[in-house]
């Protein structure tokens, strides 16, 4: 994922809803953390640990291009 706060803050300011994503993203990232850190997942935690994984990446990607489609947005306003 980008580091760079500033390309954040400017995902951010162009598109309402990346807070939304970076929030359900955390979200994820926090279950996902507590499931991998039991010592046993019976065969539906297994699986919804996949799902949640699925949709954090999916959840990562979109925010990527977000923070692309700002930054291209920013330099075309040069």
């Amino acid at each position: 994922m980008y580091r760079d706060e500033n390309l954040k803050k400017l995902a951010r300011e162009k598109f309402h809803h990346f807070a939304t994503l970076e929030r359900k993203h955390q979200e994820l990232d926090d279950i996902i953390d507590k499931l991998e850190k039991k010592a046993f997942l019976t065969p539906t935690e297994e699986a919804e640990l996949d799902r949640m994984k699925k949709e954090r990446l999916r959840l990562r990607d979109e925010m990527v291009m977000l923070i692309k489609k700002a930054q291209e947005a920013a330099n075309n306003e040069k």
